[in-house]
């Protein structure tokens, strides 16, 4: 990982908090380069921004050409911004570049930047500091699921997200309830439990903490909530309803994939329950049962796509959601699939 040291440098990496310094670092290289040595070329598609670090490079637009030389103000700024290339950068002394995911950097902005404006407006409705507020935000886009988000969704995240506060010990959803929003912890922790069926004893199910979503669920597959989730400490909470969480989260997370599209290359996951797998199933099926997909996730291979099916479309909604939080390439079987296709048993 780059040393964030050197972020403080450039234009607009200085700006950003040292924990969001600290995410983007994950996404950033140095590359070492050498007289006459193409750093990249006009026209072609940009990965990466660029920043110089030391040496000297002539980025040429086809019709003039600037030198630029590393610690001075010009470097300051990036070699190249924007999807594509509009000039070609050739090093003319030894330099080294620091090198940005350029998607990263795009959507670490556009989050500190808007949900900035947003924290502001709610501010004074709870006790957390503004770099607190920051910090779940940043600890947010560790959540792969929220990297799906067009940038044009995002400014309407936050203007419609509510802030609520829990008293430690008090009950923020209710097993069994229907589910009408959405929750993303700003501050505290919270228990997550599971209740037998005559509500007498119940199971941990995780501990969550700043950062964290929690109540997708019930909105994914349109059944009750599924779980107990109670305040460990007290708690702030951002809440975004059921209407918004459809329209700005569910739809542009959940790719959806026709069974007939599956290909050798996906990993075909089927997350009806043990039974009603070895009953009947797609040939070649993976069974991760919902209840079980967390754990049970780890067996996956993270470099291939998967497909994820029930038969019905709602569980394997949530699993799908579920898959794209942990960052895999995972797409749902629209509509779930008919009985008749699944002829393979145990």
């Amino acid at each position: 990982m780059v040393n964030i040291s050197l972020f403080k440098n450039f234009v607009p990496l200085g700006s950003l908090l040292p924990t969001d310094r600290a995410e983007l670092a994950k996404y950033a290289r140095v590359g070492v380069y050498q007289p006459g040595q193409i750093i990249f070329s006009r026209g072609e598609t940009a990965q990466t921004v660029p920043f110089l670090v030391t040496g000297e490079v002539e980025v040429f637009d086809g019709g003039h050409a600037r030198i630029i030389r590393g610690d001075t103000p010009d470097a300051r700024s990036a070699l190249a911004s924007g999807l594509r290339r509009a000039a070609t950068a050739t090093c003319l002394k030894t330099a080294q570049v620091l090198l940005v995911d350029r998607e990263h950097l795009d959507l670490i902005l556009t989050w500190s930047q808007t949900g900035g404006l947003q924290v502001t407006e709610h501010g004074a409705k709870h006790s957390a500091s503004e770099d607190d507020s920051q910090d779940w935000m940043t600890a947010l886009l560790q959540n792969q699921a929220f990297h799906r988000i067009p940038p044009g969704n995002i400014a309407q995240l936050f203007a419609c997200m509510q802030s609520a506060r829990f008293n430690a010990a008090e009950t923020i959803i209710q097993q069994g309830d229907r589910g009408d929003c959405y929750f993303i912890l700003t501050e505290g922790r919270v228990q997550v439990v599971q209740q037998d069926a005559d509500g007498l004893n119940e199971t941990e199910v995780s501990v969550l903490g700043v950062g964290r979503g929690f109540g997708e669920e019930a909105l994914l597959s349109g059944n009750p909530r599924n779980a107990t989730v109670r305040a460990l400490t007290d708690v702030s909470v951002m809440k975004i309803d059921a209407h918004d969480f459809e329209r700005l989260l569910k739809a542009p997370v959940l790719s959806q994939i026709a069974i007939e599209e599956v290909t050798a290359e996906h990993q075909l996951i089927d997350v009806r329950l043990p039974g009603e797998f070895a009953r009947g199933h797609v040939p070649g099926a993976i069974g991760l049962p919902l209840a079980q997909l967390r754990e049970l996730a780890v067996q996956l291979d993270p470099r291939r796509p998967c497909a994820v099916y029930c038969d019905s479309g709602r569980r394997s909604a949530s699993a799908t959601y579920l898959l794209c939080e942990r960052g895999f390439d995972a797409r749902l079987v629209a509509g779930g699939v008919p009985a008749e296709l699944m002829t393979e048993s145990t």
